[in-house]
């Protein structure tokens, strides 16, 4: 009985140790995220996309977090680069705008593919790429009000 006992034993002791060195690997590679974060993990054949947290494995995988809470971009025209009205008077404007990324893989994995990830977190790089799409638009919305209507509206 001795014998049985003992092979119990070490087999118990095998298995226990198997299961903290899997508890202790997954405990190392798993990746949490952040409130207002995304963690994009590349795989060998498909990009996965997660808000809460997963494991990546260093060598198979590539995990890189995009910060996707909102960011603030301001618009400052003013004397010679103000807005021409539509009554041809130039008005000095300041406009603020908030733009984020929706909370949806398709939509993350969109922006991470148009403008990478690092620059989708940075709020300068934000600024730059944004600001003339912006400013084009005001143009265009300026050249159809009047600047009482755009001082009212």
């Amino acid at each position: 009985m001795d014998a049985i006992s003992l092979g119990i034993g070490v087999t118990i002791a095998v298995v226990l140790l198997i299961v903290i060195v899997i508890a202790f690997v997954v405990t190392r590679l798993f990746r949490k995220v952040e409130q207002g974060k995304a963690l994009i993990i590349s795989k060998t054949k498909k990009v996965d996309v997660t808000f809460t947290g997963a494991v990546v494995l260093p060598v198979l995988h590539k995990a890189e977090t995009m910060d996707i809470s909102v960011k603030k971009i301001e618009i400052h025209r003013a004397g010679r680069e103000g807005l021409i009205c539509q009554d041809n008077i130039r008005a000095d404007i300041q406009i603020t705008f908030f733009v984020r990324v929706n909370k949806t893989v398709e939509d993350v994995i969109k922006v991470a593919q148009a403008i990478g990830t690092e620059r989708a977190s940075d709020r300068v790089a934000i600024q730059e790429f944004f600001a003339a799409k912006f400013s084009e638009a005001l143009k265009t919305v300026g050249k159809q009000l009047d600047f009482v209507d755009l001082y009212t509206k």
